[in-house]
């Protein structure tokens, strides 16, 4: 489902991950995370897709927003875990959306 995002200007951050083939763990974890960003202040939604190679995009009202999210103690312990066990290599890049558009039925 595409979020649902207010009128920009707004930032997205886009993690970009391939997983390693040993993942016992992970998706209670991506769950788990998901659920907690929901709660954040500033979060304004998320999307994900995979097949290879993932990506997740969630979207924020400000970079404050971002930074306490990735300063939250339970996503510390996710970020570790996912660079001792889940993921062969990661990027994060974090943007600014000046515009968007879209088509729905």
């Amino acid at each position: 489902m595409i979020a649902k995002t207010p009128k920009p200007p707004y930032y997205a951050v886009i993690f970009t991950s391939v997983k390693e083939n040993d993942l016992e763990g992970y998706n209670e974890m991506a769950d788990k995370m998901e659920a907690l960003a929901k709660q954040q202040p500033g979060f304004l939604g998320m999307e994900s897709a995979s097949k290879g190679i993932s990506i997740t995009v969630s979207y924020w009202e400000s970079l404050d927003a971002i930074k306490l999210w990735k300063q939250h103690a339970e996503h510390i312990i996710a970020q570790q875990y996912g660079r001792e066990k889940w993921y062969e290599q990661y990027k994060t890049r974090i943007c600014l959306v000046e515009r968007d558009y879209g088509f729905e039925k």
